[in-house]
């Protein structure tokens, strides 16, 4: 069967702090040059993905906004999904619900529960540059925001902060931690997109092996649902043994960030050879 990548972008591919793809290069060229489908799954918006997708000639569909949305080129498949816009040469298919309602129910929550939260929609562009080590062209495409709101509980009283995550789950709605921001999304996640995503590709490949790497809580979700999970381990948020607790079948990767993520790919790549995926095991350099 043929193998697909899904892919965490902060702190996986890209570091956490240069957002450069760095020692993940080398695999990340062999990964487009074998062409192998590389699918970004972020909590980064689309315009963001866009952007990174044109600098590293990567032309597969993504994830975006946490599983807000499922974005492909037109043509990809064979079929427009049913209720996906068509906009600008891909389609969009939305998973979340729109922005403004989310950030809607987050500051009502927070009123109700008497919680201070500042979120995205707070804060300025310069804001954004300046507490994500953006540029300011960068941060701009950040606050273009569809879906998930990106916030920070300026209250330091754990009970509160309980309390916040109950009520926003009574909403319908999910919050999970991220790497420098908690995010609240509407009825969806990053797995349930990639499940949503499982369902169009056989139309192009047939069934598929879904490889999925992250390195945070928030990927949890997404790891579950693939078939080779890879828990990058991160020297940022410290998640990896909470993660692997949570999906027990999954590799950690010995190096940290976009050297991790170059270590299991390349480890994946080799393994690959084999008639078989069980065969990757037996390349596995890390720790499961």
């Amino acid at each position: 069967m043929p193998l697909l990548i899904v892919t965490d972008l902060d702190g996986t591919l890209l570091d956490h702090h240069t957002y450069d793809v760095g020692p993940a290069r080398d695999a990340l060229v062999r990964t487009v040059q074998a062409g192998i489908p590389l699918v970004l799954c972020s909590s980064k918006t689309r315009a963001e993905i866009e952007a990174l997708q044109q600098r590293l000639d990567i032309h597969h569909p993504f994830i975006a906004e946490n599983g807000g949305a499922i974005v492909a080129p037109l043509g990809y498949f064979d079929r427009v999904p049913h209720h996906a816009m068509v906009d600008g040469g891909r389609f969009v298919l939305a998973l979340g619900q729109p922005y403004p309602e989310v950030v809607r129910a987050l500051r009502d929550v927070a009123a109700e529960e008497r919680v201070r939260v500042v979120g995205f929609s707070d804060m300025t562009v310069g804001d954004v540059a300046e507490e994500c080590g953006l540029p300011v062209l960068d941060a701009q495409l950040a606050k273009l925001r569809e879906f998930d709101e990106p916030f920070r509980f300026l209250d330091s009283d754990p009970s509160a902060r309980s309390r916040f995550l109950k009520a926003l789950h009574r909403r319908g709605l999910r919050a999970m931690s991220g790497g420098r921001f908690d995010h609240v999304t509407g009825n969806t996640d990053k797995g349930r997109a990639v499940a949503e995503l499982r369902t169009l590709f056989p139309d192009r490949l047939g069934l598929v092996v879904m490889a999925g790497l992250g390195d945070g809580l928030n990927d949890v979700s997404m790891l579950r649902e693939v078939d080779l999970p890879v828990i990058v381990r991160s020297d940022h948020n410290g998640a990896a043994g909470r993660m692997l607790r949570k999906v027990p079948t999954a590799h950690v990767t010995d190096a940290c960030g976009p050297a991790g993520w170059a270590e299991a790919v390349t480890s994946l790549l080799d393994g690959w050879r084999e008639p078989q995926p069980s065969g990757w095991a037996r390349y596995w350099p890390g720790r499961a």
